[in-house]
């Protein structure tokens, strides 16, 4: 690669003797000797082959082109003082890019409210969201391919970092006119005969773990159709009485103005109250982002 025909510091002294008329100003303006703004000067002109300034026992004024390369001049210069702040700024976890992946089941907007006042705060970090499964999320952090997982806190890895976000209420959503419709709760005995029915974003491996486990409890192996859809078509599927399906409560709204009543919900609870998903937000403590480190303390500061 070719040596640039200018450094910075032969724009600089370009910058000063325009904005004060002589090498003389632009040496005090600079803090350095005359001799060196000079030599600076006949370099540059030497190796562009023009003159940029007309010198006189007054001063130096910029010839036709010089003005014209003075104008380039304070473009480069302010870029790269405009480089430099926005470096700065990325150093110490000011300015750049977090992501983070969302398993699916997570309510849109839920995240956002806990994020609002990080953002407000560090308006030059912009956010990038993708979504998952919780397995695939995790796969995803322990690459390095994304900062933070918001996911279910379970088989978490020794190495990563989680810190609890929030607790979601798990009801059952049935067909409007299955027997156990009208009941205003259900124990999982009540449930052991059923088929359940689970989806990629029904947080469906925690859900069968949670199956399995209450069910089994009853001594019944339990029934579970595993489908490669997301929850609003899981939910139609109960609407078309092939099973009955485990939802967070949070969903509750968006399922009811979509199936009305075609769809009843019902509290799910036994001995130990109502089940829950824990949800957290992960990260590796390894992670070298200035922008993720900052939005880590923010977390740790900030916890529901």
């Amino acid at each position: 690669m070719r040596r640039p025909p200018f450094d910075l510091w032969q724009l600089l002294c370009v910058r000063a003797i325009a904005e004060h008329g002589s090498i003389h100003g632009a040496a005090r303006f600079l803090n350095t000797r005359q001799s060196a703004v000079s030599r600076s000067l006949h370099n540059l002109e030497e190796r562009l082959d023009v003159r940029l300034f007309i010198r006189s026992p007054t001063g130096a004024a910029p010839t036709m082109f010089g003005q014209e390369f003075i104008r380039w001049s304070q473009t480069i210069l302010d870029n790269v003082a405009g480089m430099n702040a926005r470096a700065r700024r990325t150093g110490k976890g000011e300015n750049g890019q977090i992501s983070i992946g969302i398993q699916t089941c997570v309510l849109p907007g839920r995240l956002s409210a806990f994020t609002a006042e990080f953002r407000a705060t560090h308006p030059d970090i912009a956010f990038r969201y993708s979504e998952g499964t919780g397995k695939r999320l995790l796969r995803r952090l322990q690459r390095g391919q994304i900062d933070f997982a918001v996911v279910t806190r379970r088989d978490l890895a020794p190495a990563l970092r989680v810190t609890p976000l929030w607790s979601e209420r798990i009801v059952a959503a049935l067909p409007a006119d299955h027997p156990l419709a009208t009941r205003p709760e259900l124990s999982w005995t009540d449930l052991r005969h059923e088929t359940f029915l689970t989806g990629r974003d029904n947080a469906g491996q925690d859900f069968e773990t949670l199956i399995l486990r209450k069910i089994g409890e009853t001594g019944i192996r339990p029934k579970i159709r595993r489908h490669d859809i997301g929850s609003n078509r899981i939910v139609a599927l109960v609407q078309n009485h092939e099973g009955v399906a485990l939802l967070p409560a949070s969903w509750l709204p968006l399922i009811r103005d979509r199936h009305g009543h075609d769809i009843a919900i019902t509290e799910i609870r036994d001995a130990g109250g109502s089940s829950h998903l824990e949800f957290g937000i992960v990260w590796r403590p390894d992670n070298e982002n200035p922008c993720a480190l900052s939005f880590a303390r923010y977390i740790e500061v900030h916890r529901p």
